[in-house]
């Protein structure tokens, strides 16, 4: 089992106050013994230009909990470009490497490079896999992270109120497609909606049908935590992949 925590925030206007307020809730998942801990997208209201000096307390409190940090996603400025970029952090405080968001969305695609890998993170104990927002709607996205050896997905996002119905159904899909567990965190604001969602299955091996168990964040601001068990995953997502024809795919 790992223990899985969303982090679903309530928007700050200052780049401060939304730091201090973030680190108090990263203590209370610590202490609360989670293995990983997911935020949402653009919760940070400003872009960042250096990453392991703005974001030192957050990196510190993975040290201090041994305890793996997907710290959303943010603009970053690297390399002369503008991405919306989730570094990782690991549990001792190394950065484990970056996802930049592969399919900006809307406006965002005047002012951010989009992302060309889909990278895969090593708590350790298990990998994991992120995919910014947007890039949910995209099944490939997903499916790569899974064919590489995902046995998790994370989706850090920023729904609008509006969006909240689809973007649960493109979630659960994308857990079910691939027989893996997701967790998406969403900001909270008058404007986004919350309801962040954790999917891992219940499975009937005689029948071989896997149904999505879910957990549902209010509207408000929450942290949402679930034990998710991984190797059970593993085993039916290796059975899914055994029928996949890779070959008849060559055209996507």
């Amino acid at each position: 089992m790992v223990r899985v925590a969303l982090l679903q925030l309530q928007l700050q206007k200052s780049h401060s106050d939304a730091m201090k307020h973030l680190i108090r809730l990263l203590k209370n998942v610590g202490a609360a013994d989670a293995n990983i801990v997911c935020l949402p997208e653009q919760w940070y209201p400003k872009p960042i230009n250096s990453f392991e000096q703005e974001f030192k307390e957050i990196i510190n409190v993975a040290k201090e909990h041994g305890m793996t940090i997907i710290p959303g996603a943010f603009l970053e400025k690297m390399n002369d470009n503008l991405h919306i970029s989730c570094p990782v952090i690991a549990g001792d405080g190394r950065i484990l490497g970056r996802q930049f968001k592969i399919h900006p969305y809307g406006d965002e695609r005047k002012i951010v490079k989009g992302g060309t890998k889909a990278e895969i993170f090593d708590s350790g104990s298990f990998r994991f896999g992120v995919a910014i927002c947007h890039d949910v709607v995209f099944p490939e996205v997903s499916r790569a992270l899974a064919r590489k050896g995902a046995d998790i997905l994370f989706f850090p996002s920023r729904i609008r109120n509006e969006g909240i119905e689809p973007w649960h159904l493109y979630v659960q899909v994308r857990a079910l497609e691939n027989r893996i567990p997701v967790a998406a965190p969403n900001a909270s604001s008058k404007v986004y909606g919350g309801k962040s969602i954790m999917v891992d299955f219940n499975y009937d091996k005689k029948s071989n049908i896997a149904v999505p168990k879910q957990a549902l964040a209010s509207v408000n601001e929450q942290i949402l935590v679930m034990d998710v068990d991984l190797e059970r995953a593993r085993k039916i997502r290796k059975t899914r992949f055994e029928d996949v024809k890779s070959e008849l795919y060559n055209s996507l």
